[in-house]
């Protein structure tokens, strides 16, 4: 095996893990192929877990509601999590392109985004309950983090995309989700333990133990990953700046119809995000949820998404990626009306009960089973349709241009103060119909992944 140097500023960064970091100058033996699958499945494995000890639906957002902060606040979790972690992807995109190698970058932002989580468990952990700092500084080093982390989208679905053949990566991806999710029942053991404040570890001081425990496992995916064999890519040789590059994505998005049908199917499921993180605070007001109940939910929504997953994987093999993002477009629809029906049968006059804080949990179920199927059916449509020459400036595109859509959510608290939970819940039914009646539209991959529409 002939071994490319990694240079530049991210090699020099990542110069640590150069003794792990491998990349080839020719295509892959059937082999590597097997050993890149497996070694991504794990690394997969490894960050669902890290993921789950600062889920924004129901740890970051118990955190800021223990902390006394309000529903506007509250609702900037998601769209700051996820917008934010997308946002810098078309800024970089120009520079991954001309790169036929992408590891370096991947594992200097590994090292980078372990370092800002470390950060914010200090924050957390260090700063006196009741501070007026505890907030405002947990806010700025999550801004931080999410858009530090964001940008290793984009080596990683090229590497994916280099290293995994399109008729393996629903498979690919399913294992990733099915494997992580059995890991992942542990973690939902530990946080319900950790909510309970055992061993001294008062609030806010266990939540901070869970920040840490999340960098130690972002650490290992990436000590993971960089084992991996990474073949050469196609390269874009003339440097574009980031004014160019989002030019080139509007003008895809115009010309491109197939790309623009799933963008629109996509964009239709983003209100029914508004809802998620007042999930568990509406479990909490209305039904008087007790601490450990959020360990609980996690695991009620972890065992869905473990035995979903096998039905997602399934069902792309056989059917095809386009199925996949059309059944969860329907299933979209299950979640908030879940919550809809759930909460009218249980109501506000019998007060609290243990059954009724269990039966929620029916809503993280359907959380579960959506997630496993969006995350397969997303990503392996994508590869699907998109030129491999441009593929980090499609995928650079799309993720900027999800994380701009993901700030409209941050007036989603104060519409909950506003409206309430029901009404919120009742406008992403309407917007999964929506996406779901977009989503019957979408193009074949196999028939229509070169269609551009030039008109």
């Amino acid at each position: 095996m002939t071994s490319t140097p990694t240079r530049g500023g991210a090699g020099r960064l990542a110069e640590w893990w150069k003794p792990h970091t491998r990349t080839v100058d020719r295509k892959l033996s059937p082999r590597e192929f097997r050993r890149n699958f497996h070694l991504g499945v794990a690394n997969g494995a490894t960050v669902t877990v890290a993921m789950a000890f600062i889920d924004p639906s129901t740890v970051l957002s118990w955190f800021l509601a223990q902390a006394g902060a309000s529903n506007g606040l509250i609702g900037l979790v998601s769209p700051i999590r996820m917008g934010s972690s997308f946002l810098l992807q078309i800024l970089v995109s120009g520079y991954i392109q001309r790169k036929p190698h992408k590891m370096p970058f991947y594992l200097t932002v590994g090292v980078l985004r372990v370092a800002v989580l470390v950060a914010l468990s200090l924050v957390v952990g260090l700063v006196p309950v009741g501070s007026p700092w505890l907030v405002p500084g947990f806010f700025a080093v999550l801004v931080v983090y999410s858009l530090i982390s964001g940008t290793i989208g984009l080596p990683f679905m090229d590497i994916t995309a280099k290293s995994i053949p399109a008729s393996q990566r629903a498979r690919f991806f399913g294992r990733r989700n099915l494997w992580g999710s059995v890991l992942s029942l542990g973690v939902s053991a530990a946080v319900g333990y950790l909510l309970t404040e055992p061993l001294g570890l008062v609030f806010p001081r266990n939540i901070a133990v869970m920040f840490a425990l999340s960098a130690v496992f972002l650490a290992i995916t990436s000590a993971i990953w960089s084992r991996l064999v990474e073949p050469p890519g196609d390269v874009q040789s003339v440097r574009v700046g980031w004014s160019e590059q989002l030019r080139r994505g509007l003008t895809l998005l115009k010309a491109n119809r197939p790309y623009r049908r799933y963008v629109l199917t996509r964009l239709a499921l983003m209100p029914a995000d508004w809802v998620t993180p007042f999930y568990v605070v509406y479990a909490r007001d209305e039904l008087g949820l007790a601490p450990e109940m959020i360990g609980v939910y996690l695991a009620a929504r972890t065992v869905a998404a473990v035995f979903s997953n096998l039905a997602w994987t399934r069902l792309g093999d056989r059917r095809g990626n386009r199925i996949l993002v059309q059944v969860v477009s329907a299933l979209s629809i299950a979640v908030p009306g879940l919550a809809l029906v759930v909460g009218s049968l249980i109501g506000r006059s019998t007060g609290p009960a243990p059954w009724q804080a269990y039966a929620f949990g029916l809503v993280y179920v359907a959380l579960g089973t959506l997630g496993s199927g969006s995350m397969v059916a997303g990503m392996s449509y994508l590869l699907d349709i998109v030129p491999a020459a441009e593929r980090a400036l499609y995928l650079g595109f799309n993720n900027t241009l999800f994380g701009v859509a993901r700030f409209a959510a941050l007036a989603s608290g104060f519409l909950m103060d506003w409206v309430g939970f029901r009404a919120m819940a009742t406008v992403a039914v309407g917007f999964c119909l929506l996406s779901l009646v977009l989503s019957t539209g979408l193009a074949d991959p196999p028939a229509h992944a070169a269609a551009i529409d030039s008109t």
